[in-house]
């Protein structure tokens, strides 16, 4: 523990000092504090580095910040923010425990937490997690994973020092189960010489991993977070990518289900019935300027929590309402649901979205593809609006007589629900 601590001073001592201006916080720099956490940041030849120590190079920078790190077991990290002794931490899920002295920035990291457990007990750990009965579950100690359970009363809990020693209590029998990040269990599965086939996994849940910054700090700099959450955005949204597995089941179970009532008749009447009714304003006819003016006004609005006039209209027509019945079908897991033209115009929407104008947007090349039965999957995305984990899926929507493509078809998935019971 003494190595580490040195090691954090050595390093973190130095790092942030080629970072822009220095911003004073009662005679010092803002300092975070965080624990090593592979795979998104390690100690490599006495430096700290990884995807999340890039990030935030890059975001404060931005902002035209320096800032400095130091490195210490998770737990002190929690307590010295808490105790005013540091300015923030990462990376830490999010936490109303946390939220009584701290306050959270969009995510840095999206995390997928599995169970694994022996490929030989699938069937009867499946079952198990299923039903909710009672099983011995490892974690690493005082990890995000660790935390959670004991916040959702989970009691028969083995908190095991390092990942190594967690997959070796598994693979003792030691606990039926452990609860840890996708990323990092085939990291250490590979360092044991394990093989593959010894341990199967179900998905668990996905977690936002976040930097929080103590209600002291955010008090004294009531804009950092906000200057942060764009500079995070334009660095690069925190996301994961769907594996094929996960593609497999939602194709299987979500896409068919949405393309059977994308392709009801009172969908088509109602979206034909629309586009013969729009008008210069924002139809075929719209000048770019008239677009540019109404996407501005939009996007202005809802950022203000309110709706623009057109989109206020627009919500108000029969193909909203269509999509805001499908919204409320318990069958079909979505957060959001809106249909656009040829020129990326909203059409109808069973929520405001946060623009109208979708053409600039990768989802608008569903538009190169002809075929009925194109579709697009995005990465997961957390939407902190929601709370939800959401994968964008967009298709075209075809008139099923003539097989013209009259327009396309949005929907935010919630894949947490969506991949719920899945195994790997």
């Amino acid at each position: 523990m003494t190595l580490i601590m040195i090691l954090g001073i050595v390093v973190f001592a130095v790092s942030g000092c080629h970072r822009a201006k220095a911003q004073e916080v009662r005679g010092k720099n803002l300092v975070l504090k965080t624990s090593v956490q592979p795979p998104y940041q390690d100690v490599e030849d006495g430096v700290l580095t990884g995807s999340t120590i890039r990030l935030l190079d890059c975001t404060f920078d931005k902002i035209d910040m320096d800032y400095e790190i130091t490195l210490a077991p998770r737990q002190r990290n929690l307590d010295q923010v808490r105790k005013g002794q540091a300015d923030g931490f990462f990376l830490s899920r999010l936490s109303k425990n946390m939220s009584i002295y701290a306050e959270p920035t969009a995510p840095l990291v999206l995390e997928k937490w599995v169970w694994v457990y022996h490929q030989h007990r699938q069937e009867q750990i499946s079952r198990l997690l299923r039903s909710g009965s009672d099983l011995t579950i490892g974690v690493v100690l005082g990890s995000n994973e660790a935390e959670w359970l004991m916040e959702q009363g989970y009691s028969d809990v083995i908190q095991a020092p390092s990942r190594k020693s967690l997959l070796a209590l598994l693979t003792a029998d030691r606990v039926d189960v452990v609860l840890i990040d996708h990323q990092a269990f085939p990291h250490i599965r590979d360092n044991m010489a394990e093989h593959a086939s010894q341990f199967a996994e179900r998905f668990a849940r996905y977690v936002p991993l976040v930097m929080y910054f103590s209600r002291d700090y955010t008090r004294a700099h009531p804009d950092i977070i906000p200057k942060l959450n764009r500079a995070l955005s334009d660095c690069g949204p925190a996301s994961v990518a769907l594996d094929p597995a996960e593609i497999e089941h939602i194709t299987r179970n979500d896409i068919n289900r949405i393309r059977k009532w994308l392709r009801a008749p009172a969908l088509i009447n109602a979206l034909q019935d629309v586009v013969a009714r729009n008008d210069s304003r924002y139809g075929e006819l719209a000048s770019p300027q008239k677009i540019a003016a109404l996407d501005h006004e939009w996007t202005v609005a809802t950022a203000h929590g309110t709706a623009s006039r057109l989109a206020a209209e627009i919500l108000q027509n029969e193909l909203s309402a269509y999509l805001q019945r499908v919204y409320r079908n318990r069958n079909v897991q979505i957060a959001e649901a809106f249909i656009f033209d040829h020129k990326g115009l909203i059409l109808g929407m069973s929520s405001p979205t946060s623009n109208y104008d979708q053409s600039r947007e990768a989802k608008f090349a569903i538009f190169k593809n002809p075929s009925p039965d194109a579709v697009q999957i995005t990465d997961i995305r957390y939407d902190a609006s929601t709370a939800k984990f959401l994968s964008q899926i967009t298709m075209p929507v075809t008139d099923p007589r003539s097989g013209q493509v009259l327009a396309a078809l949005s929907v935010g998935l919630d894949v947490s629900v969506a991949l719920d019971g899945l195994n790997f």
